[in-house]
This record gives structure tokens, C-alpha cells and sequence, in this order.
């Protein structure tokens, strides 16, 4: 059985309902498409709005935390409201267990780790860098910002925390009370509208990032060593939210 024959017997064994054209599985009731992107003779598709690119190596490696994803975007999954759960720091090992299982790339070294706990669940993680000062132009002048990055966000694999990016965010704000906050969206699963309704503006592309991928174990690498199937990604759409004013 092929990528697109597996994919298809996901969702029919999850009684989805789609048009497919090709690599296109269209989902009207939920607007939004997944295309799949395989490895062999790999041509990356032109970026559309509203899809998800997936990835043949994301699909064989992903595991049930990967298809409890593209299910909780297919409106199959376990809605958590943030509003009963409780924020506190919690450590490097905790963080990384976690988000290695439910983040698309994994850990991050960052200075600032936060679980989300519905009573003693770990149900979402954020990670913030340590601040660099950046200065930006604001109403005409060059301004020094202490800038941190939202390094990632993830919440467990085929939920949805109602408000929970958001209670994080704001978290974070009231500890740090930083200047500004910068964060990435990567573009294979979405343009970051998320972001925009926290109050982010779009600041920028960072470029597609080539990669190789082992045809044995489909593990990505980022050099050639080895060999391995070439493939590039759509990069990451920037996103940037100012707290201080000039």
C-alpha cells in the first residue's frame, strides 16, 4: 500500500468524509485540505491557503500522536478549556519528553519552560528563549526592545486547549514583562492566524530549509552526509507582538 492508499485508509477508518484529486483530500465541512507530499521523484507543490502539506517522512515517523493531530484538525478531538487548568514552570527533561512526542520538530534548548495541568496532566508546553535587544523603528524612532522568542507551543496530541495559547502567552507576559515577543508559523500546517488573533503582526518569511531524508529510517537531516532523499520545506511565516510603547 502506497502513501496516499494508507492515508486514505486512515481516514476511512476514522469515517471521515472527503473528495479526493490526486494528493489533494479535501475537507469542505471543516475548511481545509491536506495534500500529500511524497518522497519519491520529490517536487514540493506550490504553497495553497488553507492546506496542510504533509510530508511522506512525517507520516511514517509520526506515530499516533501525528494522526491524532490531523484528526484534532479535522474536528475529531478532546476539547480542554484552559480556564481550568493551572500554568507553572516545569524543567527540561519534562518539556522535552513532551514536546518530542507532540511537536512536529521536537524540543528546543529555551530559558523559560511552561506546562499547562488539567489536575496532574501535562496537557500543553511552552517554551520562550532568553531576551536579545533588538532595536526597532516605533512612530519614527530607533527604540531598544528586549525581544523573546515563542520558541514552541504544543498541546497534547488530538486535543484542543480552548484559550490555551493565550493563557500562556499571557503567563509568560506577567513574569517576564518583555518588550516584545517574537514567533514563527511554520508553513507546512498553517499561515499563523492563530497568531494574528492573539494580536501578532506578520514581520517577515524565514526561508525554506532544505533537508535529507533517510529512504530506511525517514529520519530528516539537515546535511547531506550519508546521502539520503533531498527535500525542502515552505519555511515559516514571522510573527511579531509589541508590549512597549515609544
Amino acid at each position: 500500500m502506497d502513501f496516499a492508499e494508507e492515508f486514505a485508509a486512515f481516514l476511512s477508518a476514522s469515517e471521515i468524509p472527503c473528495t479526493i484529486e490526486g494528493l489533494l483530500f479535501s475537507f469542505p465541512e471543516r475548511g481545509v485540505a491536506i495534500r500529500l507530499v511524497p518522497l519519491e521523484g520529490f517536487i514540493r507543490p506550490q504553497r495553497e491557503k488553507g492546506v496542510i502539506y504533509l510530508y511522506e517522512d512525517r507520516w511514517r515517523t509520526g506515530g499516533d500522536c501525528l494522526k491524532d493531530r490531523l484528526l484534532a484538525h479535522l474536528g475529531i478531538y478532546r476539547k480542554i478549556f484552559a480556564r481550568k487548568c493551572e500554568i507553572r514552570r516545569i524543567d527540561a527533561p519534562a518539556a522535552a519528553a513532551f514536546l518530542d512526542l507532540h511537536h512536529s520538530y521536537g524540543s528546543a534548548k529555551a530559558k523559560y519552560k511552561y506546562g499547562m495541568f488539567l489536575a496532574d496532566e501535562l496537557v500543553a508546553v511552552s517554551l520562550f528563549s532568553s531576551p536579545r535587544t533588538i532595536p526597532r523603528d516605533i512612530d519614527g524612532r530607533q527604540v531598544p526592545l528586549r525581544s523573546y522568542e515563542w520558541v514552541r507551543y504544543a498541546s497534547l496530541s488530538g486535543s484542543r486547549i480552548s484559550g490555551g495559547m493565550s493563557r500562556m502567552l499571557a503567563h509568560f507576559v506577567a513574569d517576564t514583562a518583555p518588550d516584545e515577543v517574537m514567533t514563527y508559523a511554520d508553513l507546512e500546517w498553517s499561515e499563523g492566524d492563530v497568531y494574528a488573533r492573539l494580536g501578532f503582526r506578520q514581520a517577515g518569511l524565514r526561508e525554506a530549509v532544505t533537508f535529507w531524508v533517510d529512504p530506511d529510517s525517514f529520519a530528516r537531516k539537515r546535511t547531506p552526509d550519508g546521502g539520503g532523499i533531498r527535500i525542502r520545506n515552505f519555511g515559516s511565516l514571522k510573527y511579531l507582538k509589541q508590549y512597549k510603547e515609544a
